[in-house]
């Protein structure tokens, strides 16, 4: 039985990892799964984001709970095996192998295997804007939610909030030999940076891991003269306690010291559920049956946010070590998606239980 589900599972992952599904290419991927459970007697419905995209919702029966994902990744990014998936014993490589078509390989097979009542929604542009999830329009009153991301089989109950922005700092040019002559736009920078890092809002032991990442940095021209402006991408977490106001008031402080130019370019809020609403409540008696369950943050945003922003009680919860997804690393244990399959399959048959409380 195990083999079968094994054999059959794989298989699934490596048809979706050989789909191409990056922000802003995730039709093809969406008309696989569409006709996958269409043959399930799913009801599906394309919701419209733009002329080119739409977000997938399919249901069957009257379902009181919702499942959902993403289906865009980032690009390959020097990913050997981006779109061509590798299998090494029972390691699979590929883009999105973790974040999110491991967990969406899991969610075909839970419901493959069950007739039972469920909805289900696979988003478009996670990865940049969030755009899918936000103009999601739910056409249940669900009592709740499940989102599919890499949390290594925690259960996620609250969630990082984030900002996005640029920096362009402005220096004096100088020739190389003499550098006290001018102000190197770079070592400005290199200020700004040691004091956003000395702010006492990146610690939290529930967010193992998280703190400011600079993404992008470019600066100077050559070794011969001193670098007179510096472009600069970070993206930080806010912790829940806190607003995106509060922190980048902070921060603001800090870089009106310099002379910088800022771009904000997105503001997201934390957030946090009661470990004793009714979708915890049943997912943690559905992960104690295959292993002990740990609550966690997360600590990107997902979509998850998008669904709280609704008024839908929703939660984190998959797979696989975030911390190689966007990577070149990215792979998934075929064991890990066999378990979660395990897990959601438990989940659907809690739901069914419950149905008409």
């Amino acid at each position: 039985m195990v083999k079968n589900d094994k054999r059959e599972i794989k298989q699934i992952l490596l048809t979706l990892l050989s789909i191409p599904s990056p922000t802003g290419e995730e039709m093809a991927i969406l008309s696989w799964l569409e006709v996958f459970l269409s043959n399930l007697n799913f009801t599906t419905i394309w919701q419209s984001i733009d002329e080119k995209r739409a977000n997938l919702f399919a249901y069957r029966g009257k379902p009181n709970y919702l499942i959902a994902t993403h289906v865009d990744t980032v690009p390959a990014w020097g990913h050997p095996y981006a779109f061509s998936p590798k299998c090494e014993g029972e390691i699979i490589w590929g883009r999105g192998a973790i974040d999110t078509k491991g967990q969406i390989a899991a969610l075909l097979m839970a419901v493959k295997h069950s007739d039972i009542p469920c909805a289900l929604a696979f988003f478009v542009d996670e990865e940049k804007s969030g755009i899918g999830s936000e103009e999601f329009k739910p056409i249940f009153p669900f009592k709740g939610a499940i989102v599919l991301e890499p949390t290594n089989f925690t259960l996620a109950i609250f969630e990082a909030g984030s900002i996005e922005f640029s920096l362009k700092i402005n220096g004096k040019a100088a020739h190389g030999a003499l550098p006290k002559r001018g102000r190197n736009a770079i070592d400005i920078f290199f200020e700004i940076y040691q004091k956003l890092k000395s702010l006492p809002l990146w610690q939290d032991s529930l967010f193992e891991g998280a703190g400011i990442n600079i993404g992008k940095i470019e600066g100077g021209i050559d070794c011969q003269i001193v670098a007179e402006t510096c472009e600069v991408e970070i993206d930080l977490p806010i912790f829940p306690g806190k607003t995106p106001e509060e922190v980048w008031k902070e921060i603001e402080t800090i870089l009106k010291q310099y002379p910088v130019s800022w771009e904000i370019k997105s503001f997201d809020p934390p957030w946090e559920i009661s470990p004793k609403e009714k979708v915890v409540e049943l997912l943690a008696k559905s992960i104690e049956k295959e292993m002990p369950v740990r609550f966690s943050g997360m600590s990107a945003w997902t979509d998850a946010a998008s669904l709280i922003q609704k008024g839908i009680p929703t939660v984190v919860f998959g797979a696989g070590d975030l911390a190689i997804a966007h990577t070149k690393e990215e792979k998934i244990d075929i064991k890990e998606v066999l378990k979660l399959f395990y897990i959601l399959k438990n989940f659907l048959n809690k739901t069914l239980a419950l149905d008409g409380d």
